[in-house]
């Protein structure tokens, strides 16, 4: 590790930016598009020919071919993710996005362009499956929620960046236009590569290949305040992390990928459960189905034209960075589960009254439209505080150590696959069903209270190994928790004798005499 970076806080909140810096190229890709979309080079260079602009399902797939990638992402990061790390999985990521986005600015063919989104999906899908991981085990329990919060408060600042960026190129039909806004995400990706290759390496991770004493000396400079390996919470996390690797390895396969589906005494397969859960929920609120259509929506319900609509659109980017903000307070106060549940009734709701608005709206309506995209932003800023953290979050608390990178990028399938399909139906089905679109959005929110109230397990406030061992006195692993701690227990007094041998001759012969 670099001998010139900061300890301490200074330290964490180095690791914070560059984790964040990866998030706001995922922010910024999921707002970027929905300009694109309507820019004049894009409808007039992508069509059937320059008068016949791209249809419904291009656009739609075109769209989602960005979340294709995200999963192969999430494919790639679970395949090399524990070989390589979590810093140079995250600059793999970083290297795919810069590809992807040269392909798209410069592209002149729908072929082209289709394939730099698939490439900066595999990007953005590799460094989002590893991100929340990295920063999960370099943050103290404490406020680790909050570290997290601002790694997403990152990501909303990359979807303000992507719409006003586009709204700065509303009134130009130049090609500047259409490949500016594509290739700006750079920026970002640049700076999380750098800074990657110089900030010390997960210590959960260096545990996990028996590299001990490296594990020990991140601790000590991620504690700072001149915290030495005799530190009480040096040994103390140092002890923890030991002995949660090793209840992990009692009854584990060897293959790393068969280790997601089976129990053993840290319940693998239902904490692998668990982080897939929050995946497809995240989803099935039907965020994507505003943000990447926000333009459209709007063209759609307000009539507005393109400057207009991507003007208005970019006050969406506004709510979502300004609502991510209480949540760097809120998530370590209210817990996830909380608001995992009071977001989804409070976006039943909004689904629920859009639906009802879209009928009965006079034709051209500016008053029920107004009302219809009122309600648009009241999701958007319930989604932004409730959700859109929290869910990045809890996967990377939920899951074992051995099998987090792995977990992490399992999970990340489902997060893209069901990306891939809201994103992908969403142009189609406001097309041809309406308003009972949003009443499908709707249930799916009510439906998922009830099961994270009673099925998920809040994490707020534990450390990653005090989930081990929760889920192993929980269900059943009792005794192999017990057997861990009684083998460390030996080891610690073994040890003492090692270190005190005069000591222990002494009290030796005080218990003969």
């Amino acid at each position: 590790m670099a001998s010139f970076l900061p300890t301490g806080k200074p330290l964490v909140y180095m690791i914070t930016a560059t984790a964040s810096a990866g998030f706001t190229a995922f922010g910024y890709d999921q707002g970027v598009f929905s300009g694109t979309i309507v820019s004049h080079y894009f409808l007039t260079t992508f069509g059937k020919n320059p008068e016949t602009p791209p249809d419904a399902s291009t656009i739609g797939t075109t769209s989602a071919l960005f979340d294709i990638g995200g999963a192969a992402g999430a494919i790639l990061a679970l395949c090399v993710g524990d070989l390589l790390g979590r810093r140079k999985t995250i600059q793999v990521g970083c290297v795919l996005v810069v590809i992807g986005a040269i392909l798209q600015a410069t592209s002149k063919t729908l072929g082209q362009l289709m394939a730099g989104r698939i490439v900066t999906g595999l990007g953005v899908g590799t460094q989002t499956s590893t991100v929340p991981t990295y920063l999960a085990e370099c943050t103290p329990a404490s406020t680790r929620g909050a570290h997290m919060a601002i790694e997403i408060c990152f990501a909303a600042m990359g979807l303000f960046l992507a719409q006003w960026i586009n709204y700065s190129q509303s009134n130009s039909n130049s090609t500047f236009a259409f490949a500016f806004p594509l290739a700006f995400q750079i920026v970002f990706v640049i700076f999380s590569f750098i800074f990657c290759a110089i900030l010390p390496e997960s210590p959960r991770w260096l545990v996990t290949k028996g590299r001990i004493a490296e594990a020990e000396e991140v601790v000590i400079r991620l504690l700072g305040n001149g915290a030495t390996k005799d530190t009480p919470e040096v040994k103390s996390q140092m002890l923890d992390m030991i002995e949660a690797e090793e209840l992990e390895e009692r009854g584990s396969v060897k293959n790393r990928y068969a280790q997601l589906f089976t129990s053993g005494p840290t319940q693998n397969l239902r904490r692998v459960g668990l982080a897939c859960l929050v995946a497809v929920g995240q989803q099935a609120t039907g965020v994507n189905a505003i943000t990447y259509y926000v333009p459209t929506l709007l063209q759609t319900y307000l009539k507005l034209d393109r400057h207009g609509s991507l003007l208005v659109g970019g006050f969406f980017s506004v709510v979502s960075f300004i609502f991510t903000l209480p949540t760097i307070v809120l998530i370590d106060k209210l817990g996830r589960i909380n608001l995992f549940v009071i977001g989804c009734a409070i976006q039943a709701t909004c689904w629920i009254i859009i639906a009802a608005l879209i009928p009965t709206a006079p034709e051209g309506s500016k008053a029920f439209g107004g009302t219809i995209v009122a309600f648009i932003f009241v999701f958007f800023a319930t989604y932004s505080m409730c959700w859109l953290a929290t869910s990045w979050c809890y996967g990377a608390e939920v899951l074992p150590l051995r099998i987090r990178a792995e977990g992490l990028g399992f999970a990340g399938i489902w997060v893209w696959f069901f990306n891939f399909v809201v994103v992908e139906w969403t142009p189609s089905a406001i097309e041809n069903i309406g308003y009972k679109y949003y009443i499908i959005l709707a249930v799916f929110n009510v439906v998922m209270i009830p099961i994270f109230w009673f099925l998920a397990p809040e994490t707020r406030g534990k450390t990653l190994e005090e989930m081990d061992f929760y889920f192993a006195s929980k269900y059943g692993g009792e005794a192999d928790l017990a057997a861990v701690e009684a083998e460390h227990r030996k080891r610690a007094a073994v040890k003492e004798k090692e270190d005190n041998p005069t000591e222990t001759m002494e009290l030796s012969e005080k218990g003969s005499v």
